[in-house]
């Protein structure tokens, strides 16, 4: 079963069969650095375990500077293991660790007053999160973006204002000493 960072790889390479600069300047372009494990030394680590694994194939090339270059494209293994994990994905939820709890669990060391000053300074952070998403998600529908990646950018909106409720609800049962 692929990765998640292999998972990426492996979307992108369904697209189009890319040479490993490409992968990295879409990873750039599409920030997919916030939402997966891609760096740039592990592309080209990942792609190396996926050829021998079978899932993608590589072929060599000297490029108009002279230099040999590797185009790598998606196989059939690569298609149907890429498929499944979709699947998977798209149908289990994860637990997330939040460091943010690490804050609220032990917030009893700070006095209410502290709590409600760094509650409200995140809570404005997340407005400023929700107004960036905005902005690219205006951006993406005027490039033509397909709704299925559009929503990669819509969906931390929806995080961010649960958060925000969740705080609000907070802040207004929060004791005046703990």
């Amino acid at each position: 079963m692929p990765s998640n960072a292999e998972t990426a790889l492996l979307g992108l390479l369904s697209e189009t069969p890319m040479y490993p600069y490409q992968i990295e300047k879409e990873v750039v372009d599409r920030d997919m650095r916030y939402w997966t494990e891609l760096s740039m030394s592990s592309i080209y680590k990942l792609l190396r375990k996926m050829e021998t694994l079978g899932w993608v194939r590589s072929n060599s090339e000297i490029s108009e500077e002279n230099r040999l270059r590797k185009l790598y494209e998606i196989t059939p293994a690569g298609t149907k293991q890429l498929k499944k994990r979709i699947k998977d994905l798209l149908s289990e939820p994860e637990h997330i660790r939040w460091q943010f709890d690490l804050g609220i669990y032990n917030c009893d060391l700070i006095s209410p007053l502290e709590i409600r000053d760094a509650l409200l300074r995140y809570r404005a952070k997340l407005e400023e999160n929700i107004s960036g998403y905005k902005d690219l998600e205006k951006f993406l529908i005027a490039s033509g973006c397909p709704v299925h990646r559009l929503a990669v950018s819509t969906r931390p909106r929806y995080l961010f204002r649960a958060e925000i409720e969740w705080i609000d609800n907070y802040l207004k049962n929060l004791p005046k000493s703990l």
